[in-house]
Parts: structure tokens; sequence; C-alpha cells
């Protein structure tokens, strides 16, 4: 093939290697002072806080290994900032960031970042449209098993990161599985991961973050607390420091007891060093601060001696529970995906949830998200939580109004699961006072749904009402309304033939045609059936975005490169069009007008080079929304799932 060298321009964020993980680069007390940055000793040193963040909803877990982070300074000087092998499932990180390290290295300017990722026991597991799990391989653009991966990303002029003395400075890797991965088939289930790194220079201020670690000091007179940093199930490893703020408003559960503000800090400061902490919250961008809105400490966080399970409870039993599409961390620190799992629940079992008082296991219900710490038997599949504990997290259902009042929907989903694998058995008093997803009430309490009509598509968070009581179905903390214009919408088209006419450049944005390829869009909260009546032909850019340019199977770091500045992609995108490559692959977010079928894109990635094409299963999923018989497990394929043999 002809390669063509990309320009680099002045608002081009960053030239990179192919990779897996997305990068966002954020200087907290970094302004640029070239003067003051040229003269900085190697000795002097800054820190640079790490965090993990997003996903992809047509994967139920993504696990891989990150087996190195090594930061590479302009004149040669390499840091790495990871101390140890850490594996990631990146699903759990779709609405959340980690805190993954915070490390002390030497002052001046970063222009390049080296990611070592581990593929060869990799646990990745997709859903179709029916919501039926599959257990991936993952194959390269040659169809060949994707084993180790150690990729190098040169960060541009704007973007290199300026660490200063004693400075605190972010940097997240934000890994987008809709460019980097290509789902081939379901049966086998099959994943083509061409790995691709995205930078720009910001933090993503409204997701929550967490940070995960081991008590270390309390100050009450400052009303903050030190941890030692251990992301993930690491117990031990040196990952850094991070003081966390707490406020008035900052609601703690410690030793199972759930408490407030100054009650709260008083509880925390009489525990022992090395306690175990969980901590959820906000990370500030320009003072580079984590101000804690919720923290867990003690035996409330299960790390010692438990089994813990998350997932969504899709049936319920008297005291057995359901969990379909659960993650499994064992105390062994082994981590497993599993299709589905009980869990057994006793008049002794630790029940605790923000927003909810008194909270017992009648509380748990049909749709609830959980984690569960107890004992795990392989052989039954069953987690005991007898003498162990069960935290409720905020839920979420999404529908379409049937009524206003009271508020009740047609519902769609219940997370990112099909509401057509929930059991509303036993939820209500009787058979006829069981939840009915056709008509599924929303207790609203005092919030307005002034501006709610029939038809309207909402989202609303909250949990499930007390199971085998008719008292309306789910409690609402927030209900927000779905439309086109307000919603993140999630776009990716799939040439299945080289197409030179598959993506256009028109003035100040491009024209899409995707009459001969594989289409997929998406608008959150919104079942597919509705997303697929829609359609983009256009392209526009969102005031601040990424646009990225990737040439398939190129290590080089001149092979693909980001944009901040959309005229130049543009630009860019017109000289890459000159080559032999047709364009393959397209992934945009934004906000989408139905009626002008114009997506206003804050990210864009246009994949150059061939890639294996799906089979029809998969176009049968991605055009109807309606997949196969062929992808039941009465089929023979898929079943249980569990990790590879590197755990």
């Amino acid at each position: 093939m002809t390669m063509r060298k990309l320009n680099r321009p002045g608002g081009q964020t960053s030239f990179l290697a192919a990779a897996i993980l997305a990068a966002v680069l954020s200087g907290c007390n970094s302004e640029s002072n070239d003067s003051e940055s040229s003269s900085l000793s190697s000795a002097d040193e800054g820190s640079v806080q790490v965090v993990l963040t997003d996903a992809d909803d047509a994967f139920l877990t993504y696990q891989v290994n990150i087996t190195g982070l090594t930061l590479v300074r302009e004149d040669g000087t390499e840091v790495d900032v990871l101390p140890a092998t850490t594996e990631v499932d990146f699903v759990q990180y779709q609405e959340l960031s980690e805190l993954f390290t915070v490390a002390s290295v030497p002052a001046g300017r970063y222009d390049s970042v080296r990611v070592g990722l581990d593929y060869s026991g990799a646990d990745i597991v997709i859903q179709d449209g029916e919501g039926t799990a599959y257990d991936a391989s993952v194959v390269d653009g040659d169809g060949n098993a994707v084993t180790s991966l150690d990729v190098e990303l040169t960060l541009g002029d704007d973007q290199e990161l300026n660490v200063r003395r004693g400075g605190l400075h972010g940097l997240t890797l934000d890994l987008d599985l809709a460019a980097s991965n290509e789902i081939l088939s379901y049966t086998p289930a099959v994943v083509e991961v061409e790995p691709f790194l995205m930078v720009v220079a910001a933090q993503d201020e409204e997701r929550e973050h967490r940070a995960r670690g081991l008590l270390q000091s309390v100050d009450t007179d400052a009303s903050t607390v030190t941890v030692d940093v251990r992301p993930m199930r690491k117990r031990e490893g040196e990952f850094g420091t991070q003081t966390i703020t707490l406020t008035d408003e900052t609601e703690y559960t410690i030793d199972g007891e759930e408490l407030t503000g100054s009650d709260g800090l008083t509880q925390l400061a009489t525990l022992e060093a090395d306690t175990a902490l969980i901590a959820y919250g906000v990370l500030d961008s320009d003072e580079g601060t984590f101000t804690a809105q919720q923290l867990i400490a003690g035996s409330s966080v299960p790390w010692s001696g438990d089994d813990v399970a998350k997932g969504i409870v899709t049936a319920r039993s008297g005291n057995v529970l359901t969990i379909q599409a659960a993650v499994l961390e064992r105390d062994t620190k082994e981590a497993d995906f599993t299709e589905s799992l009980t869990v057994t629940l006793a008049d002794t079992t630790r029940v605790t949830a923000w927003h909810l008082d008194d909270t017992d296991i009648a509380d748990i219900s049909v749709g609830q998200r959980i984690s569960v710490a107890g004992t795990y038997d392989s052989e039954t599949g069953d987690v005991d939580v007898s003498e162990g504990s069960v935290r409720l997290k905020l839920s979420q259902v999404s529908g379409q109004v049937v009524n206003t009042s009271p508020l009740e929907l047609d519902l769609a989903a219940v997370g990112n699961r099909t509401v057509d694998l929930f059991d509303f058995a036993g939820t209500g008093e009787s058979n006829d006072d069981d939840a009915d997803p056709d008509a599924y009430t929303i207790q609203t309490a005092s919030l307005s749904l002034s501006n709610l009509e029939l038809d309207d598509w909402v989202s609303v968070r909250g949990y499930p009402t007390e199971y085998g009581v008719a008292n309306g179905d789910f409690s609402a903390i927030s209900v927000n309304e779905i439309s086109w214009t307000t919603t993140a919408a999630s776009f990716v088209a799939h040439w299945l033939l080289d197409d030179t006419d598959g993506v256009t450049i028109d003035s100040d944005a491009l024209t899409v045609d995707t009459s001969r390829a594989t289409v997929r869009l998406r608008l959150r909260g919104v079942s597919r059936e509705v997303s697929n009546l829609a359609t983009v032909s256009r392209i526009e850019a969102a005031e601040q975005g990424r646009y990225a340019i990737h040439m398939a199977g190129e290590q080089d770091a001149e092979g693909s490169a980001i944009y901040s500045d959309f005229s130049e992609f543009l630009t860019a995108l017109a000289e890459a069009q000159t080559g032999d490559e047709p364009v393959g692959h397209l992934t945009a977010r934004g906000e989408l007008d139905p009626e002008t079928e114009t997506l206003t894109a804050s990210m864009l990635v246009v994949r150059f080079g061939d890639v294996q094409a799906p089979d029809d299963e998969v176009i049968d999923d991605r055009e109807s929304g309606n997949p196969s018989s062929r992808h039941s497990r009465e089929s023979g394929q898929g079943g249980s799932h569990s990790s590879g043999g590197h755990r």
C-alpha cells in the first residue's frame, strides 16, 4: 500500500501508534511556561494522577492486563509509572473513572507515552441484540490471535505533559471500545482488535471518580483523609498516595454503619492505618483535588476473606437472587465473568444503600444493581451472604411513557440489559400486583413531570421498591427526558466492500453513504428498535471535540493523527483519501438531529484500510436490531464464562 505521511499542523493534538487506550491529557497546575520548563532540573519532581475510564455497551466485560505505562521526556528520559502488571475490566468504567496511580516523576516536558497490553488471557464477552452473552476470541486484522501489544504515542506540541516542580498533573486513559473493536461474529464469537489511542487536553469532570486504597492518615481539622492508592483489586504495590477532601455533605458507610458529615469524619479518624477504603467523588482539573461525595471504609469494603459479585438482579424467589452477566471477584484475587449466578440471603445479611434509610433484604428487588460480599461455591454457582453484605447501588431503567399520572413506562431496558431478561414474578403482594414491564409504575414523589407527555422516552435513576409489596415498582431520584437533541448518540459504520464514496468531504462537514455498510446507531436509554429508525448522513463538528484519522495495521507513529481543529482534520482527511486505502470504519459520538440526519460530533474516528467483514448474523443484528435465533443458548453456543489462566 502507499502510506501517506499525515501533516502536523498546529491544531493537531497528537501523532500516535496504534493502541487500545484513548488517553485524555490534562495539565492541572501546568500552564505552559517555556523558559521555566526548560530550566528545570531532572532532580526536581512533580506528580501525575493517572485515571482509567470508559467502555461500550456492546461488551459485558473487557478484561485485559496493562503490563506497563511509561512516560518519555523529550530528552529521552523514561519513567515507568506503573509498579505492577494490573488487570483491568474496562466495562466497569462506563460511567466511572478509577484513580489508577499517583506517581512522582522528574520535572520537564514529556512528549510520548508507552502502554503495554497483554491479551493472552483476555476475558472479553459480547452481547447481541437479545442480550445473549458470548465469550469472544480476539484476532487482529489478519485473523491472527492477539497476544501482547506494546504501543507508543507521541504527544503533539500543544498536548505535551509539562510537569512542573511541585505541580499535580492529570493523565486519563480513556478506553474507546467502539473505535478499537469490530464484532465479526457471534457463532463463534470473534472480535477484531485494531487498537487506537485518543489524546485530548481535558478531563471529564462530569464523570464520577473512584479512589480505592488503604487509609494512611486522617486530618479532622482540614477534613481530609490520605490513602495509599490500590486500584482495581490490588492489595499491595506502590501506586502512590492521594489526599481526599471531605465535606459536610460526604456520606459514609463505616463498618456497616451509615453516617454523614462530621459524624462520619470523627468515626473515620478512629480507624487504624491500612484500613481498606473506597471514595467516590469529583476530581478538579484545575486544582488536582479529589472531593469525596461517598466514602466506604472498614468491614464495609469487601476485601478481607470475601468473594464479591456485581450485577443486576434479574429474578428473586424468596431469599434467592438471580444475577445475570455478573462479575465475580474471588478472594483469591481471581476475577471471572459469569453468565448467571445465585445469591442466597438471610435475615443476618447486612444491607446498605445511600438515599435509603433502614435497609434490609426486603429492599432487594428485581432490577436492583448490587454488589454482594460473601462466600462463593464454585460447584453450585451460589454466593452465600448470610454472614455477608449487600450494597444497593443506584439503578437505572428506561422506557416510553404510557401514563403520566402516575408515571408508567413501557420498559425497554434495565441498566444496559434488555427488559426481556428480567422475571418480575413475586415483586408484588400477589401475581396480579407484580411489576408489569409494559406499565412499569414509577414513584416520583415531588419530582416535576410537567414536561412529560405520552410516548416520551425517559431514563429514571433510583431503586426498585420493596420486594413483594405493591406500592409502585420503582422509586425515582431523577427522571430525565431522552431526546435525540439532548442525549448522547453513538454511531458506528463499517464498509463491507472497498467503497471510495463512503465518506466524502462537503465544505465544513462529512457526508456519509452507508448504503454498502453495516451500521450501529444508538441513543442512550432508547431501545434498539427506536434507534434504528434514525439515520446519519452528515457529520459536523461540535464546539469542542476530538477528530482522528487512523491507518489500520500501521504501528508507525506517523500513521495516525488526532486533531482538535475540525478544519485541519478535514484537510488531513482529504490528503489521506488520495492514498490507496479506502475508508473501512467510522466511529462517532455526539448529538443527532434525526430530521436533518446530522450528527454533531464531539468524537470522531475515521479508519483507513481493510478490516474483516462481519458475518450475516452481525449484519442482521445491527441493521434490524433483531438478531437471528441462531444466537440463542439452545443452539449450543455460549455458556458460562470464566477468566483465562493468567489469573
